[in-house]
C-alpha cells in the first residue's frame, strides 16, 4: 500500500504554539459543522467553534486537541489552526 499524502499542520493558541507536524488527515469543528482536511484540499479559510480537533499522523497515531473559538486557513498543503485556547486530550478514551 502506498503512503498517504501528507500536509503540514500548525496549531497555535493565543498564548503559545501547541503542536506542529505532518498529518494525513485533520478533522475540526468549523463554524458551520464538522470539517475534514486531506492533502491537496482546496484553499479554505473559516471560523471554528469550541470542539475537538483530531490529527492523524502519517504513522496512524491520532492526536486530539480541545479548542475554543478561532479560525483555520489551508493553502498549498499547509494548515494553520489558530484558536483562543487549546489543550491536548487523550483520544484512547473515546470511541472512534
Amino acid at each position: 500500500m502506498a503512503d498517504k499524502p501528507t500536509f503540514s499542520v500548525n496549531i497555535v493558541a493565543a498564548d503559545r504554539p501547541v503542536w506542529s507536524g505532518a498529518a494525513v488527515e485533520v478533522s475540526l469543528p468549523a463554524s458551520e459543522g464538522s470539517m475534514g482536511i486531506l492533502a491537496d484540499h482546496e484553499p479554505v479559510m473559516t471560523a471554528t467553534k469550541n470542539g475537538l480537533v483530531k490529527v492523524t499522523e502519517p504513522s496512524g497515531n491520532k492526536l486530539g486537541f480541545n479548542v475554543t473559538d478561532g479560525f483555520i486557513a489551508f493553502d498549498e498543503n499547509k494548515l494553520v489552526v489558530a484558536v483562543e485556547t487549546c489543550e491536548e486530550t487523550d483520544l484512547s478514551a473515546t470511541a472512534e
